[in-house]
């Protein structure tokens, strides 16, 4: 589950660094930037989960 986690939230530091443009090289006359914001949100809303997950599990463990 951890491992998930830090998967997602490297994800999210990713997608915040495409869409301020600092990533990435626009295609065409397309930017990516509404991408790299996409990866952002999607990458800290599974991190959340993930981490709520297993913080779920071990409060049943005790």
């Amino acid at each position: 589950m951890l491992v998930f986690a830090i998967l997602f939230a490297a994800l999210a530091l990713l997608g915040s660094l495409v869409g301020l443009g600092l990533v990435g090289q626009p295609m065409g006359q397309h930017a990516i930037t509404g991408y790299g914001w996409s990866l952002v949100i999607n990458g800290l809303a599974l991190s959340a989960f993930f981490l709520f997950l297993k913080r779920e599990r071990a409060k049943q463990r005790l």
